[in-house]
């Protein structure tokens, strides 16, 4: 009897982690940041470390590890930027980059990625983040439309969003 209920106990668990994988495999590969917004428009600035044009994402689903390879653009020059991830509860995705990071993946397709992240930097300043990533840089005005509504869910201002498709001169890696 105790073999059947840990058994059972097992399957119920190897079910529970099928959707998170199936999501956190779809993240893998090649993106381009098309649209950020943040509730502080300082950190979206010129040299911001966190202006980024996002390149690739490995994601190690055994070891609960995603890591974001991007640029951030410093006077101009494009800079590259590795950062590991690791999957917590609900999917979250825990980053330590200028301070500490949620960054929470709320839809995503086989062109499109919407996210979006709570840092809280070194002083313990919240800034909201939203993402709109792409496999290229052209996404379809329903992608568009979801994101300025995830901006509008997060309390983050219109006019702090910003298209970072041409600037973007940095390498494809």
């Amino acid at each position: 009897m105790k073999i059947l209920l840990l058994s059972l106990v097992l399957v119920a668990a190897c079910d529970a982690q099928l959707p998170l994988l199936n999501a956190l495999t779809r993240l893998a590969g090649q993106w381009k940041t098309i649209y950020l917004a943040a509730s502080n428009a300082e950190k979206l600035s010129e040299n911001s470390p966190f202006r980024g044009y996002i390149r690739h994402i490995d994601v190690d689903v055994p070891r609960r590890k995603i890591l974001f390879n991007f640029f951030i653009k410093v006077n101009g020059e494009c800079t590259e930027k590795s950062v590991m991830g690791t999957i917590g509860l609900n999917d979250m995705i825990h980053v330590d980059y200028e301070g500490t990071n949620d960054f929470q993946v709320v839809r995503i397709t086989p062109n499109i990625m919407l996210a979006y992240d709570i840092n809280v930097d070194e002083e313990g300043h919240t800034t909201v983040f939203a993402l709109l990533a792409g496999r290229t840089h052209q996404v379809n005005e329903e992608a568009v439309e979801k994101f300025k509504e995830l901006v509008r869910q997060r309390n983050i201002p219109e006019e702090n969003i910003v298209n970072l498709v041409s600037t973007d001169d940095c390498p494809v890696n």
